[in-house]
Formats: structure tokens, sequence, C-alpha cells
């Protein structure tokens, strides 16, 4: 995993029960969105712009879209992280290496 267990920690600490705080970020990183829409549900509506013929256009929509969704992606999992409980992590080592040796 590219998160060691002291960072998942440091995760848990800033993020257990803090979903403003998550917001928080969100409306740094992604300032002309909506900051009040819950995580993983922001809609862009620069997506809803025609640009049919305009290959450049589309190119710059499509970047944006991958960049949004990116950033929600990687607040979702940092809520994640934060919201497990070690012991269910644990349990899911134990279950993926179970699953393994089959």
């Amino acid at each position: 995993m590219r998160i060691s267990p002291e960072e998942i920690e440091i995760i848990k600490s800033a993020f257990r029960g803090n979903s403003e705080l998550l917001k928080l970020l969100r409306k740094v990183f992604l300032p002309e969105l909506d900051p009040k829409a819950p995580l993983g549900e922001q809609i862009d509506l620069w997506m809803t712009v025609p640009v049919e013929g305009n290959e450049r256009d589309k190119i710059n929509i499509v970047a944006r879209k991958q960049l949004i969704q990116h950033l929600e992606q990687q607040l979702l999992q940092l809520k994640i992280l934060a919201e497990t409980d070690a012991k269910t992590l644990e349990e899911a080592r134990k279950a993926i290496q179970k699953d393994s040796n089959k």
C-alpha cells in the first residue's frame, strides 16, 4: 500500500469525523465548484457545454473533468481511510491473504 500505517494514523487524526475539513480542502483546490455538495457528488456544469467541432475545447473540458474526478476520489479515499478502524484493515489484509492462498 502506498500509504504507510503511520500516515494512516495521521489521516485518522486529521479527518476522522471531520467531513468539513475535506470539504474545505475541496473548496481550496476546486474553488469554482459547489463547496456544499457531498463528497463524490460534485457536478461540473462545464461538462454540459457543447464543443462540437472544436477539438481544443474538448481536450480542455475532458482534462478538467479528469482533474475534478481525481481530486474527488482522493478526498473520498482520505475519508474512507480516516473512518476505517485498524482492526478492520487487519481483517481485510487477512482476508486478502486467505483469498490469495486459494
